[in-house]
């Protein structure tokens, strides 16, 4: 296997896992008390809406495992494929792997999820009209709160830097090594 594929999923892998359990326990026991199958069907939520999600059972569970790693493999993809042109990624990987998080917290919460069938509409964009008017909504309004969960913001970036970006990079770093 060569060094980019190696570094891509172990990238993935190491930042899905890692991702995955935060998510089990923050929106388990810290806070809406779901069960591991029921984060799992929010992400399958983006595929086939939240009712068809919930309806699934173990079914869109795997999708949203599956889709989970996917994102996490891409994620890692792109910064390895990043780390092949610009060394400089690789000198300080934790540098650039908490700023990376931070470009996928944005791309994550203000593009994906509002374009994606689990976002406020209920159903993919349509056309490019109302793709650009969600991602004006998106970007265009604090992101409603709940008072009692306010430690969910920078648990959610705290999870797209230190338990994402930062382990892709590190594996990017270890496995492109020259």
């Amino acid at each position: 296997m060569n060094k980019a594929l190696s570094a891509t999923l172990a990238g993935g892998f190491i930042a899905g896992v890692l991702d995955i359990l935060y998510a089990f326990i923050v929106y388990g026991p810290l806070s809406y008390g779901m069960s591991p199958l029921q984060v799992l069907q929010s992400v399958a939520a983006g595929w086939v809406g939240r009712d068809a999600s919930r309806a699934g059972g173990w079914e869109t569970g795997a999708l949203g495992l599956g889709t989970h790693f996917l994102i996490a493999i891409i994620m890692a993809a792109v910064f390895v494929f990043a780390g092949t042109k610009m060394r400089a990624l690789l000198q300080r990987p934790i540098l650039w792997g908490f700023l990376y998080g931070l470009v996928l917290y944005v791309a994550m919460n203000y593009v994906v999820a509002p374009l994606s069938a689990a976002g406020a509409a209920g159903h993919f964009a349509a056309s490019a009209g109302e793709a650009m008017e969600r991602l004006s909504h998106a970007f265009g309004a604090l992101r409603p709160s709940d008072p009692e969960r306010a430690w969910m913001l920078p648990g959610t970036i705290f999870t797209h830097t230190f338990l994402v970006g930062i382990p892709i990079a590190l594996a990017a770093r270890r496995f492109l090594r020259d």
